[in-house]
């Protein structure tokens, strides 16, 4: 109907936000959609997505570096001698690209773990028990998986993602420990990162058993394997609800084919509708050590007699937990994510004091980039400032913005407005500035304040001051 009102999706915002192409637009002059070039469920990220993902990219590794797990980058490419031997060529098979090269087969990397697990096999044939277990390696992985056309949605359901990718080798007396371990870093990372209380109200668990039926066939493994791993997942389930009240429910037959797992389910409002999605996954994994001899290999060199492997991801995929995000907090990212942190609204009057106006404002905001801080100068009067405002909101919703008028030139002052994330509304204040030096030092105490989070998480907030100004 025409004139209808439309909820935003999270397209809608990652598009205002420049984080990504939609696939549906006009390449210019060429006359067909991005889509068609790009291909089906293959995001392709715009400037302030490159933004974003760098630093969070960052965060993300010491994050993990801090916490004992060692970096690692693999290929993308693969011969499917790989996944035969993990199972997934006889599993996954219809869920994987797969291409014929010089009359070799091979597979585009549905999952990162086959090549996590040789570079464990590596570190201990060089330097046996010096390598500490449980092993925890991280990697920003990218795997391609086939989904249907009909399936494919937005972010939230690509053939194309980036996983904040783990995984633990864990002796078998450590297990529920490590699980739990998972659980209480997922919760810092969203609620220090994303300022997304992790709590009964907001996430509930969904823990993914076989189906005994189909033990041998679907699942990999024995039923005596499946009942010994479900029960250490429901015993780390139990410390989890015990220690902080998040419920769980239990569902038979919807394990991966190696193993159980606990995945994270968000309740968010989609175009003014309630959903749930599945975020961040803990994967319970035993048949993985059995096929690649680890059992064998860790027997000899440490006399471990039980290993499991616990593969795990907090966000799940970068683009699906980004597209979950968005549609949660309406398109506003975290302070340190944002394409644009400060919006500075240079206020015209029409006189003559328009050239003091329009000179604080640009050395102000010369001053903040230099701090790291990325930063669009706005011009306006004052007869159009609402209509600037709304439009600024409405699209790059900077975290900070400010107001430089004739009053505040004069007075040696800044007028700002901050987004509270803990209370999701804005709060007004005016900060002293005798000069835009001042001005600037002033904002960077309110930006820290916004990385108080990041800062707790990593010991610092990257700051990557690239100039997304024509965006605003």
């Amino acid at each position: 109907m025409q004139g209808e009102h439309r909820e935003k999706t999270h397209m809608d915002y990652a598009y205002d936000l420049d984080l990504v192409i939609k696939p549906e637009s006009q390449v210019p002059v060429i006359g067909r959609e991005f889509g068609y070039y790009s291909g089906a469920g293959i995001p392709l990220f715009a400037l302030g997505g490159g933004v974003y993902r760098s630093i969070l990219s960052y965060i993300l590794m010491k994050f993990h570096a801090l916490r004992g797990y060692y970096l690692v980058e693999t290929p993308i490419l693969a011969s499917s001698n790989l996944f035969g031997l993990s199972g997934h060529i006889e599993f996954y098979r219809k869920n994987m690209f797969l291409l014929d090269i010089e009359g070799h087969e091979y597979a585009i990397k549905p999952m990162n773990c086959p090549y996590h697990i040789l570079v464990f096999m590596h570190e201990i044939a060089r330097y046996r028990n010096k390598v500490p277990l449980p092993f925890k390696v991280f990697e920003l992985g990218r795997v391609h998986r086939y989904e249907p056309s009909g399936s494919l949605y937005g972010l939230l359901r690509v053939r194309a993602f980036t996983q904040d990718d783990a995984h633990i080798i864990t002796p078998g007396e450590k297990a529920v420990d490590s699980i739990y371990s998972v659980f209480e870093e997922m919760k810092s990372l969203y609620e220090n990162l994303y300022s997304l209380p992790v709590n009964r109200d907001t996430v509930r668990l969904r823990l993914s058993f076989s189906d005994p039926q189909l033990i041998g066939t679907e699942f990999m493994g024995d039923p005596g394997e499946w009942s010994e791993a479900e029960e250490m997942l429901t015993k780390a389930a139990d410390r989890i609800k015990a220690d902080h009240g998040i419920d769980y429910s239990v569902e038979k037959g919807e394990a991966a084919f190696y193993g159980p797992k606990i995945d994270v389910i968000m309740t968010i409002e989609e175009a003014g509708i309630t959903k749930e999605w599945q975020i961040g996954t803990i994967q319970f994994d035993f048949n993985l050590p059995r096929r690649f001899k680890l059992y064998d290999l860790v027997r000899e060199v440490y006399g471990e007699r039980s290993l499991f492997i616990i593969h795990r991801a907090l966000q799940g995929s970068l683009e699906r937990f980004l597209g979950v995000y968005l549609e949660y907090s309406k398109g506003r990212l975290p302070f340190v994510l944002a394409p644009i942190q400060v919006a500075v609204v240079a206020i015209k009057t029409g006189g003559d004091i328009d050239e003091r106006i329009l000179g604080f404002a640009t050395a102000l905001t010369d001053n903040l980039h230099r701090l790291g801080l990325r930063t669009a100068l706005v011009e306006a009067d004052k007869t159009g400032l609402s209509g600037v405002v709304r439009k600024i909101e409405s699209t790059v919703k900077p975290p900070i913005h400010v107001y430089i008028g004739a009053r505040e030139v004069e007075k040696g002052t800044l007028s700002i407005r901050v987004y509270d994330y803990a209370k999701r509304r804005h709060s007004t204040k005016t900060l002293e500035a005798p000069t835009p030096s001042d001005g600037a030092e002033s904002l960077d105490e309110v930006a820290r304040s916004l990385e108080d989070g990041v800062y707790k998480l990593i010991g610092e907030a990257p700051r990557v001051p690239v100039n997304l100004s024509h965006i605003v």
